[in-house]
């Protein structure tokens, strides 16, 4: 079966994270970047719009490559991973440790709802969300971490995340 995925990009840093995913597949998949303009066409009568197109065009209809598609959704699913931590530290002395932590790998502040701060951090790996929830009981530092991606950058973020954390806290 062949796929034609139509991807919309954001900014030139997303196209080229898009053109290095492609490069990483090229030698594992058939994968390729076509070159040209996508044009999507809603309607059952198109040869119209094509001899319009075609007459348009150096090489005519050799130019042109048509294939029938209908959407369709694989079943890929996000990959969440979560970290807890308690100590008996001071709140804001962990709290400028993990934001250290997060700045090591790039992560940037998206903002804060609902008592969630989130980070989003841009990977060799990928790109992963990052939520941490704070709290005190008994006296003692809570800190929950919701590390969130697809493929291998959530596992990464997290484990990298959890080594430094167990470090600073003295292996919690």
């Amino acid at each position: 079966m062949e796929y034609l995925l139509v991807v919309d990009y954001h900014s030139d840093a997303e196209r080229k994270r898009i053109d290095a995913t492609i490069d990483r597949w090229k030698s594992k998949k058939d994968v390729r970047k076509e070159k040209g303009v996508v044009i999507r066409v809603s309607d059952d009568g198109i040869e119209d719009f094509l001899h319009d197109l075609y007459a348009r065009l150096d090489r005519g209809t050799e130019s042109v490559r048509m294939y029938t598609a209908e959407e369709c959704a694989p079943e890929v699913e996000e990959i969440s991973q979560t970290l807890q931590y308690e100590t008996g530290m001071e709140c804001e002395t962990v709290r400028q440790f993990l934001r250290y932590i997060l700045n090591k790998i790039n992560a940037s502040i998206e903002g804060t709802r609902d008592g969630v701060e989130s980070y989003t951090a841009y990977t060799r790996k990928g790109q992963a969300e990052i939520g941490l929830v704070w709290g005190k009981d008994s006296g003692k530092t809570k800190v929950t971490i919701y590390v969130s991606g697809f493929g291998d950058v959530v596992s990464f973020v997290a484990g990298r995340i959890d080594e430094e954390l167990k470090v600073f806290l003295g292996g919690v």
